[in-house]
């Protein structure tokens, strides 16, 4: 009982009593926004590099129309970001938006609130976040032209399909290129703010909160600055040991030997 006493009334265990109820607070509500941050980042990305690697095959063989097809599918990157797309793609998703009305045009009556349904909100951010992997795309093309031909020519010789030359030589010989991609789309994931803010908010019911929009309302809505700089403080730590992770297991993925 005095063991117990005496180590309660020790200065350093009276100090984290004193600060235990903050730091419970701060860790519980941090959760949310960082379990849906992670979702969409892990989600998003590999489906944005995933679509970027298909339109950079597509594009790969020159004809007349490549330059304005790449100028095309890049065009999202740079607009995709600005407050006037993410107005656009939340009248598009609107009860009667756009979307509904295609839907109904093909026989398929609906009246989903898909920015009020928390089953489908953060799809229709996810949805944006993939529409905008022009920048993916061109650096994968970049990546698909520097693979020499005569590499395919000798696996056609012995005999190699389609799928077995993706698998065989352009995936590998992509890899650095996929783990550049990886480690910069990642991290934008994890910095995403405009799409959430101007589209839902959050909402419905926290199911869009991003742990960027909710470190913005601590910080500049109800004025906890303190609380905001340790949450960026967070987010700067959880975005280091993401990347440090993916440095640390590129050595078994990363075809690293040249060509």
């Amino acid at each position: 009982m005095k063991t117990i006493r005496s180590l309660f009334n020790r200065e350093d265990t009276a100090g984290i009593m004193f600060t235990l109820p903050f730091t419970l607070g701060f860790l519980f509500f941090m959760i949310v926004p960082m379990g849906i941050t992670f979702f969409f980042a892990f989600v998003s990305v590999p489906l944005k590099l995933i679509f970027a690697l298909l339109v950079a095959m597509l594009l790969l063989k020159n004809t007349k129309m490549s330059g304005i097809y790449r100028a095309a599918y890049y065009l999202p990157s740079i607009i995709g970001g600005s407050v006037a797309v993410a107005i656009l793609w939340k009248r598009m998703f609107a009860m009667d938006g756009v979307v509904n009305k295609l839907l109904g045009s093909i026989g398929i009556k609906t009246s989903i609130s898909w920015l009020g349904d928390t089953k489908t909100a953060i799809w229709i951010l996810i949805l944006l976040a993939v529409w905008q992997f022009g920048s993916s795309m061109l650096i994968f093309l970049s990546s698909l032209k520097q693979i020499p031909t005569s590499l395919y020519e000798a696996a056609m010789v012995d005999g190699a399909n389609p799928v077995s030359r993706f698998f065989k030589i352009t995936l590998p010989l992509l890899t650095p290129t996929i783990f550049f991609n990886l480690v910069m789309q990642m991290i934008n994931g994890f910095l995403a703010f405009t799409q959430c803010y101007i589209i839902t908010q959050g909402k419905p019911m926290n199911s869009t909160l991003l742990y960027t929009v909710y470190m913005y309302q601590q910080s500049f809505e109800f004025y906890n600055t303190g609380y905001g700089a340790a949450m960026a403080w967070v987010m700067l730590l959880m975005i280091g040991l993401i990347t440090l992770f993916l440095f640390a297991t590129k050595r078994f993925w990363v075809y690293e030997g040249g060509l």
